[in-house]
């Protein structure tokens, strides 16, 4: 590992320079994004600030990690840090020799941000209750990690058409998103073994795809030789010319489904033969029956191990305060046994908590405004941050919140929205009950901010469906009709699903309105 951080270390005076020069004019956007992407870094679109990215292992954060990104925020004067929708942890508005000088700390701490952009593995996901969560087959946090070592330390020599993501979901639920991701895993119980189910070539933003189930199931042991395979598919088979179809679901729409799946076990029949991983054992999870002495709820889970109990924090729209920081730190102080895990929803789960720290928790996440699904909303950084954003997409979830405060409705009547500030889906809107995609409409000769709005998305083994995309709506008109949909769920004593389901009619009625 020593000899891998300093190749890591070797690249950054040569990802400096080319800071400089792009920061000088010598070369464009572009091609700085080319070079800056697979370490981890973005220009944003505001002139001389940048992002980086720090890669937290699927999202399981160390004590001492966390400390080390609360170090981060206090030494370079940022007022918050971005939870991410890939289990990642994003500084924003940093100056080029910021960004250089953490990647090159972080690399000392055993954190690194190689890999985390670019045409590089991504991320692995990882269920954020993977090994406390009620039912469980088994717990798929070892074999996530594995593969996110895996890849962290080919990163510097993967070449590869695009990005690559792999997901490990602890059941049916599928928190990790395994049937929407390049390749995924699902934790079963097969005869009384545990076992994977597989899907493969799915993927959001252009061209969307719901994965394609593997036909067998798959022992963990097994694992790694599915990840080179489909790796090595996916070297062989992209497209390196086309980059808006360099993504693995393109593989099997060119060759046909019977094909890709026939190629890919060549893959994983030649790989089997020539590498030998670390085969993971794993064992079934043994059920312990407890009665909580708190219930369920948005941001309280009772876990398998008696009286034990995680909480979960959700910042609006992914955007962690430092003062949070700081309460955040001087609670955990209080509990060493507290484990701590990124979702794929922008949240930090505290897990392993004994009754009173939980509370205490619940406490924190209230006063926070962290705990009706409409601010547990998701939200990309969108425009003016994110150079490819269209819209602001936070503006908007600050927006719906406003209007339902002044017009004094419930908040606790509406689902979270998924906003993205583009097509590109960085927060699934498409997999949402409501989400929202950035847009520019003409409307008599006028360019309006608009988004469009997809509704009623699933998400789950064998339920995994995009939702039905409805129409446009301009920007400054989604508040109101947010507020007048909660004022109709109230009405009819329904949920939103419901409300869609049954009356879908009425629905549109109200939807229509609103459409550009």
């Amino acid at each position: 590992m020593k000899a891998y951080k300093q190749v890591l270390k070797d690249e950054i005076p040569a990802f400096r320079a080319a800071g400089h020069a792009f920061l000088n004019g010598e070369i464009t956007r572009m091609e700085f994004k080319g070079k800056s992407g697979g370490m981890g870094c973005y220009a944003q679109k505001e002139n001389g600030k940048f992002m980086i990215r720090l890669r937290t292992p699927s999202g399981v954060i160390s004590h001492e990690h966390f400390k080390l990104i609360l170090h981060y925020a206090d030494q370079y004067k940022l007022d918050k840090i971005h939870l991410t929708t890939r289990q990642a942890i994003q500084l924003h508005d940093l100056s080029l020799d910021d960004v250089c000088d953490i990647m090159e700390d972080a690399i000392n701490h055993g954190l690194f941000t190689r890999g985390g952009g670019g045409n590089f593995p991504r991320n692995v996901a990882l269920s954020p209750l993977a090994g406390v969560e009620k039912g469980e087959a088994f717990d798929v946090t070892p074999y996530a990690l594995q593969t996110g070592s895996y890849f962290t330390i080919n990163a510097p020599h993967y070449q590869l058409p695009r990005k690559l993501k792999a997901a490990f979901s602890s059941g049916p639920n599928d928190t990790a998103c395994a049937t929407l991701t390049d390749i995924g895993f699902m934790a079963v119980e097969d005869n009384q073994k545990p076992m994977f189910r597989v899907w493969m070539a799915g993927g959001l933003g252009g061209g969307p795809a719901v994965g394609i189930p593997y036909d067998e199931l798959v022992l963990p042991e097994d694992v790694m030789y599915h990840i080179e395979a489909i790796t090595q598919l996916f070297k062989a088979e992209g497209d390196y010319q086309n980059k808006s179809k360099a993504r693995i679901r393109f593989i099997p729409r060119r060759m046909g489904v019977e094909n890709f799946l026939k190629t890919y076990k060549e893959y994983l029949a030649e790989i089997k033969e020539k590498v030998k991983f670390d085969e993971l054992k794993a064992e079934l999870s043994k059920e312990n029956s407890w009665e909580p002495e708190i219930p369920s709820s948005n941001i309280c889970i009772p876990q398998k191990q008696p009286g034990c109990y995680t909480v979960v924090l959700h910042p609006l729209c992914g955007q962690l305060e430092k003062n949070a920081l700081l309460e955040l730190d001087s609670l955990l102080e209080k509990c060493p046994d507290a484990e701590l895990r990124l979702s794929m929803n922008e949240e930090l789960y505290v897990r392993n908590l004994n009754k009173s720290h939980a509370e205490a928790f619940m406490q924190f996440a209230e006063s926070q405004l962290m705990s009706t699904k409409i601010q547990m909303s998701v939200s990309c950084v969108g425009t003016p941050t994110c150079q490819i954003g269209i819209m602001q997409s936070q503006t908007l979830c600050h927006g719906i919140l406003a209007e339902l405060k002044e017009a004094g409705i419930r908040e606790d009547v509406l689902p979270s929205v998924h906003i993205s500030g583009c097509p590109n889906s960085c927060s699934r809107h498409q997999m949402a009950q409501i989400g929202f995609a950035g847009r520019k409409k003409r409307v008599n000769d006028e360019v309006v901010d608009a988004f469009e709005i997809q509704v009623n998305g699933k998400i789950g083994a064998d339920i995994t469906e995009m939702g039905d995309i409805l129409g446009i709506m301009a920007a400054s008109a989604i508040p109101d009709f947010m507020a007048a949909l909660a004022k109709n769920l109230l009405t009819e004593q329904k949920n939103f699903s419901d409300f869609y389901e049954s009356d879908r009619e009425a629905f549109m009625e109200l939807a229509g309105r609103y459409f550009i």
